[in-house]
């Protein structure tokens, strides 16, 4: 913008000291203007056409650096602040709570109208946003108005890091949307529930207080508190009813929008007479009536109360037990006292609960009933126990010899396992190789594993100096292969050398050889 000048200086012909004044008066003017605004366009900012104060001015309370402003329209939410007090001079000695400077529950409200052009003509809403900027923190709840209807949180959305506030519907020309900020951490507790209601449903389960404020709406509609109008509450009930049904798929929403049983007085609380050294009120000062805390407010003693052991004195069994609790029947003469074990009752003296017995219960044994309830008299059951016929025989017992040990017959097949190894170092030529010598036993070679260091060559097992078994190819790579039948030594009464024989060496460095032996029965 061309900044004021004078156009013709020195032309005024009444006197020379004009043309210096209006010069001096350009200067001045010129001088007012900053960052090529001019003094209209600046004031612009801080008043409106009326001349109303209009300037962007915002105060904080931050909890690291104390009372901030800022002035102007800033893009970040950090952006800007200048301090006015540090937390330090806001706070008093130590130990004592002066309490916080709370911003309002329900606080930046922006009504924004679709397809509406400001002033220089700009639509900064065109038909069909879906999207508005929003200056909001993450710990902020975002409430939602369009057209003035409160609408449900499942229809918009809201970005703290972006700093905007998501439609899911797109809008129309003229719609007005009014966005809320809610401070949730303000000690007023908002809270906020949105329930779809059923058929015919009036009565809504919501928890609150008689210290608690609650907003009722009715698909978005501000409904009004008392029995002649919309709904009342119950909050000894948790529920808020309605005067009326509702038609399925209604939105109800329902709000806490303060709490006066919380209400913080700051400042008022450091003086001496409420609160002790470290700012905390002493239990003296608190008013509070006999049996007037109740049980959900004392940790741990609702779980107490209702695990506790109780007694009932009736001649029917009791309904709805704890284990642990007792019982006295008197339906009994004398009366008997039982125990719920959580499945039956029980006697605590089960000796009084023996049946009296008859020459008829001879040889039986007293057991618990099939129920858990008593004691009865029942014959043995020998169907689990062992017939003497079974005791030596092959499928049966063992029996014990005269020594007492167990006899041969009644042994199993198979005693042990075990490994025979065999290693040969440097150059291995055909021939016959020894691995063992078994003696006083008898055994059964199953499978065989072997490998060189180099070269290949064929193996086969020899017993007694006579050839046995599948001739078996080896080479570097470990060969570990099962017998296509296994071989039977008896080295009862006389031993028998177990080797093998290598055929087809060629050019094989070190051999090793393992045979799977099983010692079996002599």
């Amino acid at each position: 913008m061309a900044r004021l000048k004078v156009l013709y200086p020195g032309n005024h012909t009444s006197s020379s000291n004009i043309g210096a004044d209006i010069e001096n008066i350009v200067r001045y003017l010129n001088s007012a203007e900053v960052g090529d605004f001019t003094i209209s366009e600046l004031l612009s900012v801080m008043f409106d056409n009326n001349g109303t104060l209009i300037a962007p001015i915002d105060l904080r309370n931050d909890a690291v650096n104390g009372l901030q402003y800022r002035a102007g329209v800033y893009t970040e939410i950090e952006e800007g602040w200048k301090t006015i007090a540090a937390a330090s001079d806001l706070r008093g000695t130590a130990g004592s709570d002066v309490g916080t400077i709370g911003a309002p529950l329900f606080s930046a409200r922006q009504d924004l109208v679709v397809n509406s052009a400001d002033d220089a003509g700009a639509i900064a809403n065109p038909t069909g946003t879906v999207a508005f900027n929003f200056l909001h923190e993450a710990a902020d709840a975002i409430v939602v108005y369009l057209n003035g209807g409160l609408q449900a949180v499942t229809s918009y959305s809201s970005s703290s890091s972006a700093n905007t506030v998501t439609l899911s519907s797109p809008t129309e020309a003229d719609d007005l949307v009014t966005i809320y900020k809610v401070q949730s951490s303000n000690d007023s507790g908002f809270v906020r529930e949105d329930v779809i209601s059923g058929a015919s449903q009036a009565v809504f389960p919501f928890v609150h207080t008689v210290d608690q404020k609650v907003l009722v709406y009715r698909n978005g509609v501000l409904q009004r508190e008392g029995g002649t109008n919309d709904y009342t509450t119950q909050p000894a009930n948790s529920t808020i009813t309605f005067t009326s049904a509702m038609i399925e798929g209604d939105l109800v929403t329902l709000m806490i929008v303060e709490d006066t049983s919380q209400v913080r007085v700051s400042g008022l609380m450091t003086e001496d007479k409420f609160t002790d050294a470290n700012g905390f009120v002493p239990y003296s000062k608190l008013s509070i009536a006999d049996a007037e805390i109740p049980q959900s407010k004392v940790n741990g003693i609702t779980s107490l109360l209702m695990n506790r052991g109780r007694v009932y004195v009736s001649a029917s069994e009791p309904i709805s037990a704890n284990a642990g609790d007792f019982w006295v029947d008197t339906a009994s003469s004398p009366n008997v006292l039982k125990f719920y074990n959580g499945t039956g009752w029980l006697l605590t003296s089960p000796d009084t609960g023996i049946p009296a017995f008859t020459t008829t219960n001879a040889l039986n044994f007293l057991r618990v009933n099939s129920t858990g309830g008593g004691l009865e008299f029942s014959n043995i059951d020998f169907t689990a126990v062992v017939p003497k016929t079974y005791i030596g025989a092959a499928d049966g017992v063992a029996g014990l010899d005269a020594t007492g040990r167990l006899p041969i017959a009644q042994l199993p097949d198979t005693f042990a396992t075990r490994s025979y190894f065999y290693q040969n170092t440097g150059s291995i030529v055909n021939g016959s190789y020894v691995v063992t010598r078994a003696f006083k036993q008898n055994v059964r070679i199953d499978a065989v594993a072997a490998k060189t260091t180099a070269g290949t060559a064929n193996i086969q097992l020899k017993i007694n100096g006579i050839n046995a078994g599948d001739v078996i190819p080896v080479n570097s790579t470990l060969t570990e292969q099962n017998l296509s039948a296994s071989i039977a030594i008896d080295a009862t009464t006389t031993s028998r050398e177990v080797g093998f024989e290598v055929t087809s060496a060629t050019g094989v460095t070190d051999i090793e050889v393992t045979l799977a032996a099983v010692i079996t029965n002599v």
